[in-house]
């Protein structure tokens, strides 16, 4: 499946793709396009390098003791970039994400700076001083057969409190393996029309400890594993695929 976002003319695509970042943003099944309801669980938190190393350990024993093994419900969107092809709404995504953890009585789409044409780079205005950075450096995408789907993104994001002297940056990979069957399918056995795995790595920046960093090069520090289900939105236009899970 290709990946080709239109990007001021598709020369910055050509050019993020001709240094290896890969496709210029993921790309999903046209019967994806709208919005989704999403179950989300965490089912397990690893340390493969041990607590020591973790630069955050505190966030990680939050989220053992609060979030694992709780289904989360939030919202996912698919729209159609310049080029026709469907890839995430992460403007949507990312304030649907947020509204789950913050309430829905701050306006995170109207903090968030995003646009289709430019995937790769999103800026959030967090309320208070805390701004976030994310930029995504490299990504990969590979359909398996007519109902399997594998992504990959390597993604930098720098967290900025309006300290110039201490920014907080860090380093992930978020890879997800998709399952999908036709909606119809879907709705007459009760189930999901979507299921996927992701895991979400989280890796050692110099920012850290340049020591480190260098020791645990390309070795994830912490892992999280999640289990998602989606199921189309009831607001949303109802599109059947064309593919049967098996």
């Amino acid at each position: 499946m290709g990946a080709q976002a239109s990007k001021l003319g598709g020369l910055v695509d050509s050019t993020w793709e001709a240094i290896g970042g890969g496709p210029a943003d993921l790309s999903f099944p046209d019967e994806w396009l709208g919005v989704w309801d999403v179950t989300s669980t965490l089912v397990s938190v690893e340390l493969p390098e041990g607590e020591a190393v973790v630069p955050n350990i505190a966030a990680v024993r939050r989220a053992e003791q609060q979030d694992l093994a709780k289904p989360m419900q939030y919202q996912v969107a698919f729209m159609r970039n310049d080029s026709g092809k469907v890839v995430y709404d992460r403007r949507f995504n990312t304030a649907a994400l947020l509204a789950t953890y913050y309430g829905s009585n701050v306006d995170f789409a109207g903090r968030i700076q995003w646009d289709a044409k430019d995937p790769n780079s999103l800026i959030l205005n967090m309320p208070g001083d805390m701004s976030v950075r994310t930029r995504v450096m490299r990504r990969s995408e590979s359909q398996i057969g007519t109902d399997r789907l594998e992504t990959s993104e390597f993604l930098q994001q720098v967290l900025d409190s309006g300290d110039p002297a201490r920014p907080r940056v860090k380093a992930s990979q978020c890879f997800t393996k998709y399952k999908w069957r036709e909606e119809a399918a879907a709705e007459a056995a009760g189930g999901p029309a979507i299921v996927a795995t992701q895991v979400v790595s989280d890796y050692l920046t110099p920012f850290d400890s340049e020591v480190d960093a260098i020791r645990y090069a390309n070795r994830p520090v912490t892992t999280y594993t999640y289990r998602m289900a989606f199921s189309r939105h009831h607001d949303a236009p109802q599109v059947a695929s064309a593919v049967s899970l098996s």
